[in-house]
């Protein structure tokens, strides 16, 4: 049956696309972040920190998606 689920489970797909694309916004941040230092490092930093928590909040939900739905 698991098997099954992970064939067929949209919502998983949905939440890895997002969790990918969320890492790289955050991986982007940080380059950026890393070029700053010096000049705008604070503004840099603010939105790494942002994009960390956005990149958190999609983990956990497709983390819990897997955890409830069984279709890891």
């Amino acid at each position: 049956m698991q098997t099954l689920n992970a064939t067929v489970c949209k919502t998983r797909e949905i939440l890895r696309a997002r969790l990918r694309a969320d890492l790289k916004v955050y991986a982007d941040s940080i380059a950026i972040m890393q070029r700053s230092i010096g000049k705008d490092f604070e503004k840099a930093h603010l939105r790494a920190e942002r994009a960390r928590r956005v990149y958190d909040v999609a983990r956990n939900k497709l983390n819990d998606h897997l955890a409830t739905h069984g279709c890891g």
